[in-house]
């Protein structure tokens, strides 16, 4: 079998991430790498356990000849966020992540590699295939739906294991040892539609905010790149026109940074020529704001024939752009002693069905109280509209250990090998290690390491290879000392 990666080290790992990424495993849907994980940990003659989640657990033996040795766990997720290009028709569920290998780079032709978290899934079956590596008992967890709330991990059996230790293989820095993160709410806002009659003369004007960079909704949240179903918002409230609205949809996934919205319109047909112009002249000023962020940033609009359609009552149209308009987004506070963000808000989705549309935003949180600030926002907002709100897949902040061990070898070890200091970051993203230490019976510590990646949850993610093995050196000689 032909290999993109051929010939890059660590061999193994490259490998193993080439194999993985010929499985679709969008969250929801790992069936099929967990049990090819499964029996590839089989094959070794390992210890094996996957649960009726296809969360899978995978041991072995300690080889460094400790006379009692400590039990580390290595952890990553199976699934995936799948974006791709809107010029992309890829199955997620069904197609291959085609790979592109260009310099010291790894992307995905057109869509998300990944790298998030296959790299990390692709080193733990590196580790559990050599021969040659010295280590302490290990026990290998891999979860599912960690992309869409850490669901798998919270429905994880973990009373048989016995790890002190937690290397969590999820970052996305390899000069950061991430020691914390913040916690996450879902929350969904549901508005029942309410229709009339259009207007048989009218004409429909297609809206579409497109070209956006997207981006993780907790890493890339500091960027302030744009939203794109906030800019919908923005350019309905603006319209002086009287309007009707026919659809509106927006963004894909929670914790990703929208890229996209579509809105269609119902307008007099004397009104259209001076609504697209008032639409332009505030397009271009949009444009010239994220220039910086989003270059490619683009507001179509285009002119459909009169057609006989329901549209949404004024009632409701003006809910919805009350709703577009006030939705909390961005950043919501900073911790000043530690210049980062401690509380953001993702406006991400806007789908609809047969009877109600769904406003889905995803907040982040360091501190409970912050947390109750923004879902008490969201709350009076609905009440206001009239709307459905509720709260689901929360998971708890993973808190800094000052006191932690395995963080002061960590940075040991990381001065031995790259003989010089790693960052010691909080991240305003979410990890499982919080969740890992709450359910342990026994008292753990963790960290969360991994290679260079960029622009991940995009179409443009990619991961730096030469990164790959810095961090498969400082792994390996971690685990010889634990």
């Amino acid at each position: 079998m032909k290999y993109i990666t051929e010939g890059l080290f660590p061999t193994l790992v490259f490998k193993n991430f080439e194999c993985i990424s010929r499985i679709p495993r969008p969250s929801g849907h790992e069936g099929a790498i967990s049990d090819y994980i499964m029996n590839f940990a089989k094959s070794l003659g390992l210890e094996t356990y996957q649960d009726s989640y296809k969360n899978l657990i995978v041991k072995k033996p300690a080889t460094n000849g400790s006379p009692d040795p400590s039990t580390v766990m290595l952890q990553a997720h199976l699934d995936m966020v799948p974006e791709a290009s809107d010029s992309v028709d890829h199955d997620f569920t069904k197609d291959p992540i085609e790979l592109i290998l260009e310099g010291n780079n790894l992307r995905a032709n057109q869509t998300t590699l990944g790298a998030d978290d296959g790299m990390g899934v692709a080193y733990m079956m590196a580790i559990l295939e050599s021969e040659d590596l010295s280590h302490p008992n290990l026990e290998c967890v891999f979860t599912v739906d960690e992309e869409v709330g850490l669901i798998g991990v919270e429905k994880l059996d973990m009373s048989d294991l016995k790890s002190t230790y937690i290397l969590n293989l999820d970052g996305e820095e390899d000069d950061s040892i991430l020691v914390g993160c913040a916690g996450a709410v879902n929350a969904s806002m549901v508005l029942r539609k309410e229709y009339k009659p259009a207007i048989s003369t009218n004409l429909a004007l297609e809206i579409n905010v497109k070209g956006l960079f997207g981006g993780h909704s907790g890493m890339d949240i500091d960027k302030q790149r744009a939203n794109a179903n906030v800019i919908m918002g923005r350019i309905l409230s603006s319209i002086t026109y009287d309007y009707d609205l026919f659809y509106i949809g927006g963004g894909s996934k929670r914790n990703a940074i929208p890229r996209s919205c579509e809105a269609v319109l119902s307008i007099k047909n004397e009104d259209l020529e001076a609504l697209v112009r008032e639409i332009q002249k505030l397009s271009a000023k949009i444009q010239k704001e994220y220039y910086p962020t989003d270059p490619n940033l683009k507001i179509e609009l285009r002119r459909s024939a009169p057609t006989d359609f329901k549209v949404f009552t004024d009632n409701c149209k003006n809910k919805i752009v009350d709703i577009l308009s006030l939705t909390p987004d961005g950043i919501i506070s900073r911790a000043i002693d530690l210049d980062m963000v401690d509380t953001s808000s993702n406006f991400a989705v806007i789908s609809e069905d047969n009877q109600n549309i769904e406003f889905n935003s995803l907040v982040r949180f360091s501190a409970d109280s912050k947390k109750d600030y923004v879902k008490t926002k969201l709350a009076r907002l609905a009440k206001l509209v009239g709307a459905q709100l509720e709260f689901s897949a929360e998971y708890p902040a993973w808190e800094h250990d000052k006191n932690s061990k395995l963080e002061d070898l960590s940075v040991d070890v990381y001065k031995e090998v790259f003989d010089k200091d790693p960052n010691v970051v909080i991240m305003h993203c979410g990890l499982e290690c919080g969740i890992l230490l709450n359910k342990l019976r026994h008292k753990a510590e963790a960290i969360s390491i991994g290679p260079n990646m960029f622009n991940v949850h995009t179409p443009q993610e990619h991961v730096e290879v030469d990164s790959v093995a810095r961090m498969w050196k400082f792994i390996i000689r971690l685990l010889e000392v634990l």
